[in-house]
């Protein structure tokens, strides 16, 4: 609503929202443009009732279409004609909420209103009330079809200059509707000399609009009928500037710095902006690169996180205290999980971003990044910067054998000189070195111990060897003689104090999962020894030891230990015995009873309390009761003590949902009984969040070896696709989906037979899976499901395809976090010829449709598009199709009687479509995935990763980069460009009277 300027009137607006509604719209809307024709009114009353009309028109939009547009308009220009500021606001305000057509629209504006739009952003900030109507009446052209069009040259000039004007209060709006009249209509801006102020902004700010800039240009280098607009090595390379203007003493902007490294980052993470930084034999990137030379640590620093953004690198929990100081030792034997998953047969999908990331790592590494990160350590100026580059580092190595052919590796090997430097012993310098190779040793241990899904290991099988040495250690540990065995009673310090900080939990944990396996030695020390009391009076409840502790990740030893604990406990009759008869488990039960409603127990401050639960290591009980719950005996002791009882009444407690979900994800399922009722109980009756949750959990049960407990899991999630709630049935279906990748528990899933009619399109990615198998492949015939999805996949769900993976990549790609360390990773998402293929039948049936000679035929007509959309995309389509086709073994036959493969490899060099060049670079990756995919690639100069076994990994790169990468200069025709002084000029005399003649025209009076 349009309020007056209080300073310059004494009036105050008198319109609210309880204003009479007696009488038709039609008859109010009629007295309010009747009002407005009367002359000499105050301002207050122009302003009240053009209030009241958008009001009216907002409460009832089909009154639009009942205003006589030629009267109507009439009314604006006469408040737009007015002197006051608030009464001209009120016209743009009332125009805007009265378009709805195109037709609306021309009306308005023959009324000369660009020239008063105009003449209203020429006034100075005592008028902004006026001028930010008016701006916002300019965006209004942007929620009308073809409404952009209708704009006027001069109209984007007065817009540039208010966005010039760094202390106007509406400098950031102008720019950002800059930015987005740049999608709608790059010429009008060019002229106006927008994109050199956008540019700009890039570099110097308002930094909040840098990324959203940054993806506009994007947008227009994806082809060359809006590239042309953007001057090459010019516009864009402004960022960039940033860092390499920077000298050795010369003072840091750090906000400046992390914009420019975000607007990088968001270049660099798409194939457009990477193509455009690759011009000139990559010379952006290698200033980039060069910038690493400059001894500054703000700079380097903020290099550094851009690669770790740009690689998609997330750095383990270890990584903070790392690079704060501590030593990289402490973290080798805590807070990394080196158990093996229990169930690895699964396939892991090849993401487009690891083919991406393989991309950007071989031309950074021949832009000699590593080389430039080795000479940080060897330097070893700041402490900071050699830690990072030092993790760095060993990232990339560990990345490289990951992704990258064989010859990048052999590139990535650059620890040469530090080795060199580390073994001249007549210096000092050698000791930075040494420690530089002991951290990388370290950090490489703890990276693959962290992250068994490293190419080098096996695959299903890691850490084997690891697994082996433990179990050597332990059957060893179980025959200790007498002494060694009470040392190590006495190096735990259990015995000779309470203090449980003082305690050596590595000792404990050690002496509990070796020696006190052995029966004879638990024994003793619980009847020899006060070992066993004072360990279970710490973790008893009412002791208020383990249960006061703050919730830390350094204290979630005393929870390991703890489960360790009850695991030897109940390895051995006499510890079944010693812990049913504890008191620690009657006190545990006491505190639930605290919250059982049925129990007739209450007290003030329950020790299982929402807040206790998330700042204490109360939550542990729930995992000692998870380790209890996976034993016979331990069900057992659950029962005495009457806890399932309790569990049964808690789970109906609609006010502890995070009561109900760390009981769920705690404990174990594995043998039936109460705890399989409780969670299917959860599942049918708790609120939405609970079950949400709880169908989510379903997907590690059915990560595990446990065959009874993965069909279980997986009936369960059959019965959630009847759920109320559809988002529930859409978490069951994506992690049904997720599991199908497993064959044997895709066969169940079938088996299961689950009827599907009523969620309609919400099951498309389930119903993919389904055709993967014989068995699935009949039941979805029975549906006469496969026709129909393979006409509708034919006509238009292969450009629908499209839509969903690039909206994919910029979810993953383009998410706007900073360099915050998030899973970025961007799955392939079903084809369903992908799927089809992988059948006997499916592949019958697609010969027998001969859908894939269509899609190769359109390839080869159409590999040269350049302008129309619709082509492209379906272009795109059919690129897609055939490489998931292909991406299979039953598939490369199709790819090998069509040729396809080479028109693909053209089209990824030397495309126009710089967004095609992309499809085809990631389609090619999908036919690598193969080992006929591999010579395939081989012959036409890809170079393809594979596994230490020979497995490929779905990923490839040519041999030559710069054949794929370097693109041409093209011939900028925008209307203004830089000439070699730095002044901006226009091309042409035509083009320069055209601005002239604008602004002299729009500032004619009306």
């Amino acid at each position: 609503m349009i309020k007056l300027d209080p300073i310059n009137t004494n009036l105050e607006p008198v319109f609210t929202d309880d204003e009479d509604e007696a009488g038709s719209p039609t008859w109010a809307l009629g007295d309010i443009l009747q009002s407005l024709e009367e002359l000499d009114k105050s301002s207050l009353f122009y302003v009240s009732k053009s209030n009241e009309l958008v009001q009216l028109l907002q409460r009832h939009p089909l009154l639009k279409q009942e205003l006589v547009l030629p009267v109507f308009a009439r009314r604006v220009q006469t408040l737009l004609l007015h002197p006051a500021k608030e009464v001209v606001a009120a016209g743009y305000r009332t125009a805007r909420y009265a378009i709805s057509s195109l037709e609306s629209f021309k009306t308005i504006i023959n009324l000369r209103t660009d020239a008063l739009v105009i003449k209203s952003l020429a006034k100075d900030s005592k008028f902004n009330v006026e001028r930010e109507q008016a701006i916002k009446f300019i965006r209004a052209y942007f929620n009308v079809p073809d409404g952009v069009t209708q704009l006027s040259l001069g109209v984007v000039c007065a817009l540039v200059a208010v966005a010039e004007r760094a202390e106007d209060r509406l400098h950031v709006i102008a720019l950002e509707t800059l930015s987005e009249l740049l999608l709608y209509d790059p010429q009008k801006v060019s002229a106006a000399g927008g994109i050199r102020l956008l540019a700009e902004t890039l570099a110097n700010g308002p930094y909040e609009l840098a990324d959203s800039i940054a993806t506009a240009f994007l947008y227009l280098l994806d082809k060359p009928d809006t590239r042309k607009y953007i001057w090459p090595g010019h516009d864009l390379d402004v960022v960039l500037s940033t860092f390499t203007g920077l000298q050795e003493k010369s003072h840091i902007n750090e906000p400046k710095l992390k914009s420019s490294a975000r607007v990088i980052s968001v270049l660099l993470k798409s194939w457009s902006g990477l193509l455009y930084m690759c011009m000139y034999n990559f010379r952006s990137l290698q200033s980039l690169v060069d910038c690493l030379r400059i001894p500054l640590p703000g700079l380097r620093d903020v290099l550094m996180d851009l690669f770790f953004d740009i690689f998609h690198i997330k750095s383990p929990a270890w990584s903070a205290p790392f690079l704060a100081g501590r030593r990289l030792t402490t973290f080798l034997n805590s807070n990394i999980d080196a158990s093996p998953k229990p169930f690895g047969n699964t396939i892991k999908r090849p993401t487009l971003t690891d083919q991406y990331a393989a991309l950007l790592l071989a031309i950074f590494i021949e832009a000699d990044l590593l080389i430039f990160l080795a000479r940080i350590i060897e330097e070893n100026r700041d402490v900071k910067n050699t830690r990072k580059a030092t993790l760095l580092l060993s990232e990339i190595i560990s990345l490289a054998a990951k992704i990258l052919p064989q010859r990048y590796c052999n590139k990535a090997q650059v620890l040469g000189p530090l080795f060199s430097q580390a073994a001249r012993f007549d210096t000092l310098d050698r000791f930075p070195a040494s420690s530089a190779i002991f951290q990388i040793d370290k950090i490489t241990k703890n990276l693959y111990r962290s992250r068994p899904d490293l190419a080098l290991q096996v695959r299903g099988e890691p850490h084997r060897e690891s697994k082996r040495s433990e179990m050597k250690k332990m059957r060893l540990a179980l025959h200790l003689d007498d002494t060694y065995f009470r040392n190590l009673l006495l190096e735990t310090n259990v015995l000779s104090t309470k203090n449980y900080t003082k305690w050596n939990w590595d000792t404990l944990i050690q002496l509990m999962q070796g020696p006190l396996l052995n029966p004879k030695r638990l024994d003793e020390a619980i009847r020899a020894t006060k070992f066993m009391k004072r360990l279970m009076s710490f973790y008893r409840p009412f002791k208020y030891r383990f249960s006061e502790i703050r919730r830390t990740s350094a204290s979630q030893r005393y929870v390991t230990a703890g489960s360790v604990l009850f695991k030897t406990l109940l390895a051995n009759p006499e510890g079944v015995k010693y812990l049913m008869e504890n008191k620690l488990l009657r006190q545990v039960a006491e505190c639930l009873a605290q919250l059982d409603p049925m129990s007739g127990i209450t007290s003030a401050e329950p020790l299982f309390s929402k807040y206790r639960l998330e700042t204490t290591l109360s939550y542990g009980y729930f995992t000692l009761l998870g380790t209890l719950s996976s034993d016979p005996n331990g069900l057992t002791m659950m029962e005495r003590w009457r806890m399932f009882n309790m569990f049964y009444h808690l789970s109906e407690l609609s006010t502890r949902k995070d009561l109900i979900m760390a009981m769920v994800s705690s404990l174990d399922y594995r043998l039936e009984g109460h705890t399989r009722i409780i969670l299917a109980k959860v599942l049918a009756t708790g609120e939405r969040d609970v079950r949400m949750f709880t169908t989510s959990h379903l997907a590690k049960l059915i990560d595990f070896e446990d065959i009874n407990l993965r069909n279980w899991a997986i009936e369960l999630l059959v019965e959630q696709l009847y759920d109320v709630d559809p988002d529930v049935c859409k978490l069951a279906i994506k992690v049904l989906g997720d599991a199908c990748e497993d064959g044997p528990t895709l066969d169940y899933i079938v088996k299961c037979l689950p009827d599907l009619e009523h969620l309609a399109d919400l099951t498309a990615p389930l119903l993919l899976r389904f055709l993967s198998t014989s068995e699935g492949f009949r039941f979805l015939k029975d549906l006469n499901y496969i026709e129909r999805e393979m006409d509708e996949w034919f006509n238009s769900g292969n450009e629908t395809y499209v839509h969903v993976v690039e909206l994919e990549l910029a979810r993953t790609m383009l998410s706007a976090d900073g360099f915050q360390q998030t899973d970025r990773s961007a799955p392939i998402p079903p084809h369903f010829y992908r799927e089809l293929v992988r059948s006997r039948e499916g592949i019958a049936l697609l010969k027998q449709k001969d859908h894939v000679r269509h899609f190769t035929d359109y390839i080869k007509d159409h590999c040269q598009e350049t302008e129309d959309p619709a082509i492209l995309r379906k272009l795109k389509g059919c690129i897609w199709a055939v490489s998931n086709i292909g991406s299979l073994e039953f598939g490369v036959p199709f790819l090998e009687e069509t040729n396809i493969v080479e028109t693909i490899v053209d089209i990824a060099n030397s495309s126009q479509i710089w967004s095609l060049k992309g499809t085809a670079f990631f389609a090619l990756g999908l036919i690598a995935s193969t080992v006929e995919g591999l010579e395939i690639a081989d012959e036409y100069g890809w170079e393809t990763a594979v596994s230490v076994m020979g497995e490929p990994l779905g990923l490839c790169l040519p041999t030559d980069i710069g054949k794929l990468l370097i693109v041409s200069e093209w011939e900028s025709d925008g209307i203004l460009r830089p000439s070699r002084r730095g002044i901006y000029v226009a091309d042409n005399d035509a083009h320069l009277k055209q601005i002239l003649i604008a602004k002299t025209e729009n500032s004619s009076p009306t």
